[in-house]
């Protein structure tokens, strides 16, 4: 069975294709005439496009759900100003199912990002605190390929395959960069925490098809899943302090900050007030940076309005420098008393 290769993105019109996709939301209607007709929303890593389906739309129906991966055939056309394809065949896909044909994905190299994860942990000088690092990064070769395909969230930052070994990395380097200039630090900790304060996601999230909470997830959530995990690898390690054990426990309980953003304990150690803040900065600038990337304005350089953060955002394109941002002028229609809603927390 030959599957073309075409991604949704750079699919033209008046294009014959046979395509692997993801139902992403599927509604069985009625035209005018009272025919029955199945309507989907298929997508793939790139893209999402409307699909339609008019012979024998109800029995086809009936086999299908939203979230199945299916081999469809069909071809591209442009109706009232937007792509969508008329399929002549739609089944639900036999084969095997890699989920990055389905799921955005870092742009970044994952061996890349893997080997400089590693190097990082060979930075912390702390003798239990490397060997911990080491457990998870260097000697559990499963969680190694879990962490490096897992999203960082389901939404807002590093919503993407790839996501959560990028923002670790961002936190671990902003770690490596700032604590330099406070000596009062303990540095090896905050560097152990950057590296595993989100190590249960891999757990809380699944991505096999959609981004979504495991029951685990739902249930525990990743704080305490992570704790679980790091308390299970250092008991494995004969000797571990209890004291460095707790300490670093408190960093992961700790590191949303304030129990309305669902961290358990708010954070009481410099440490833990430092993991706080470098991890709440990687994840909005990256969260900012993605909102404007995917605001596709044709006629002016200020993104979409942002709904957690209250706010649109301006990047300028007479600066050289990407991404450069400025946040809009606040309007007369928009909230003016300090809320948790402008500083909102991205986990």
């Amino acid at each position: 069975m030959t599957i073309s290769k075409i991604k949704l993105a750079d699919l033209k019109a008046n294009q014959t294709v046979e395509l692997q996709l993801l139902i992403r939301r599927k509604n069985l209607a009625q035209s005018r005439n009272g025919k029955d007709y199945l309507s989907l929303k298929l997508g793939d890593s790139s893209a999402e496009i409307s699909a339609f389906l008019w012979d024998d739309a109800a029995r086809a129906d009936a086999g299908l759900n939203e979230g199945d991966c299916v081999h469809i055939k069909g071809r591209s056309q442009v109706f009232n100003g937007n792509l969508q394809l008329t399929l002549s065949f739609v089944e639900v896909w036999q084969g095997p199912i890699d989920a990055r044909n389905f799921l955005p994905q870092t742009d970044k190299h994952i061996p890349t990002l893997q080997r400089d994860l590693l190097q990082i942990v060979a930075e912390i000088r702390d003798p239990w605190l490397k060997r911990l690092a080491q457990a998870f990064f260097v000697k559990d070769q499963k969680f190694v390929e879990d962490f490096a395909l897992a999203p960082a969230a389901k939404a807002m930052h590093h919503a993407w395959l790839g996501g959560l070994i990028e923002h670790t990395l961002g936190v671990a380097r902003l770690a490596l960069q700032i604590t330099p200039l406070y000596p009062q630090i303990n540095a090896d900790l905050v560097l152990t925490g950057a590296l595993l304060h989100d190590v249960g996601k891999v757990r809380e999230l699944v991505y096999e098809r959609n981004l979504d909470y495991s029951t685990e997830g739902r249930l525990l959530g990743h704080i305490m899943i992570g704790v679980q995990m790091i308390r299970e690898k250092a008991l494995a390690i004969k000797g571990f302090p209890n004291s460095t054990l707790m300490l670093l426990e408190h960093l992961i309980l700790s590191h949303h900050g304030e129990y309305e953003y669902g961290s358990p304990k708010r954070p009481k150690t410099l440490e833990a007030i430092f993991l706080n803040f470098i991890d709440d900065f990687d994840a909005k600038i990256i969260a900012v940076d993605s909102h404007l990337n995917s605001s596709k304005a044709s006629e002016t350089s200020w993104s979409d309005f942002h709904r957690l953060f209250g706010r649109a955002f301006y990047a300028d394109p007479d600066l050289n420098s990407p991404g450069s941002v400025a946040v809009e002028p606040r309007s007369d229609s928009e909230p003016t008393s300090a809320t948790p809603q402008e500083s909102p927390k991205l986990f």
